[in-house]
């Protein structure tokens, strides 16, 4: 339990968490719905827009977490959550009006992706410090479980902002934007409420050697490499192509859904995410965590050569639940081992870097799959990352010591 005098910051930065993840669950359902349901364009157009959203992660996220490290990091995020809510109200209005087109949406993705590059470097290396507050106060917390319990929070966040995607159906996406423009806001009045954070950085050599630092320091590192390694792996295979190409294009082509079908499957995905985490916080501490990541991924591996079968869409629930619940273990063990084994000194470049894997894989994953979608269709497509990230998993336990990984000695203690 966090005691009075430091729940105000606790409760701030859960507030920070669950504004910006409650607006990411709402766009996950609009943006591919604007581009694909809206303005009716074809898999490899959604493939690019896509990209679009997550492509400044891979060019701005290593520089955003050396900006995290010298600069105010609570300043970083009232800037950057008050652009996107800014962003997020401008598309309101132009759907509203009738003005939307597709280079349009294009711009809005660049502008949020980059947004969203400088605040998870900022956000993420924000939860240490809170943790030493919760621990100064006599009721100890370790950092496995502050991430794991953060984690719910996002999950919860997601998935309500996914939820609310259903209503799209009936109030058209003008109005849905203007929602997660709210759920910015939120981030931002609760980034007032933190407090001043330490500077991680009281020396400043030039920038572009942190940068070269941090990493070396994750791809030199036998742990932190292959957790990054296969965040790659995931952005590209699993979110990039499946997630963003895969599952819009079998809702609208396949089964003739729409906007409460593609929400409602992402809050199925993102409910099996939050079981998972809720079963981690009740064992505790897992020692050796990269097994666990890797059998988790395993069920993702078979969760995505079952999207081939022509299921009827009710599968589809079942399908995603089990993918939601291998996601969801492998999110939050790696994370939190990345946050265990990250040099003090570090944090947010090694968190930038790993975020970097994830987002990195993505923009490409999903450019690629819209064109292979579009010559194969959506089913037999889903075999391609199945493949890729089944010898993946071979590669990363016979050639890294991912089998051998334990936590941490502090985080256990």
């Amino acid at each position: 339990m966090i005691t009075s005098s430091n729940a105000r910051p606790f409760a701030a930065y859960l507030l920070i968490v669950i504004g910006w993840f409650f607006s990411f669950g709402l766009q996950t359902t609009l943006y591919p719905g604007v581009v694909y349901f809206t303005l009716g364009e074809s898999p490899e157009r959604l493939g690019l827009a896509q990209m679009a959203l997550t492509l400044p992660m891979l060019i701005l996220l290593p520089a955003a977490g050396v900006l995290a490290e010298r600069r105010g990091r609570r300043k970083l995020l009232l800037i950057f959550y008050a652009l996107a809510t800014a962003a997020a109200l401008a598309l309101s209005l132009l759907l509203a009006t009738g003005s939307l087109s597709y280079p349009i949406l294009i711009i809005y993705a660049l502008s949020v992706g980059s947004f969203g590059a400088f605040v998870l470097p900022a956000r993420d290396s924000s939860i240490n410090p809170v943790v030493e507050m919760a621990n100064r106060t006599g009721h100890p917390i370790t950092l496995q479980k502050a991430v794991i319990l953060t984690t719910i929070a996002q999950f919860g966040a997601q998935i309500a902002g996914m939820a609310a995607g259903y209503a799209t159906r009936w109030t058209g996406p003008a109005i849905m934007f203007a929602v997660q423009a709210g759920g910015f806001a939120l981030g931002t009045t609760a980034a007032l409420w933190l407090p001043r954070l330490r500077t991680l950085r009281h020396d400043k050599p030039h920038a572009v050697q942190d940068l070269v630092d941090g990493m070396r320091t994750v791809f030199t590192s036998p742990i932190l490499g292959p957790m990054t390694w296969l965040m790659i792996a995931v952005g590209f295979f699993v979110v990039g192509g499946g997630f963003f190409v895969i599952i819009p294009v079998l809702v609208r082509d396949i089964y003739g859904g729409g906007y409460s079908e593609l929400s409602s499957l992402l809050v199925v995905f993102w409910i099996g995410a939050l079981l998972a985490n809720l079963v981690l916080a009740r064992f505790g501490s897992i020692e050796r965590p990269g097994r666990v990541i890797i059998f988790a991924q395993v069920v993702t591996v078979l969760s995505l050569g079952l999207l081939a079968l022509p299921i009827p869409f009710p599968g589809l629930y079942l399908l995603d639940l089990g993918w939601g619940l291998g996601a969801g273990v492998a999110i939050s063990l790696s994370r939190a081992v990345v946050q265990e084994n990250a040099p003090s000194d570090m944090v947010a470049r090694v968190m930038s870097v790993y975020q970097l894997g994830l987002f990195g894989g993505m923009p490409l994953g999903a450019a690629l799959m819209g064109f292979i979608v579009a010559a194969l269709g959506p089913r037999e497509s889903a075999l391609i990352p199945m493949a890729g990230l089944g010898l993946f998993l071979i590669w990363l336990a016979v050639a890294t010591p991912m089998l051998k990984v334990r936590r941490d000695a502090k985080a256990r203690s």
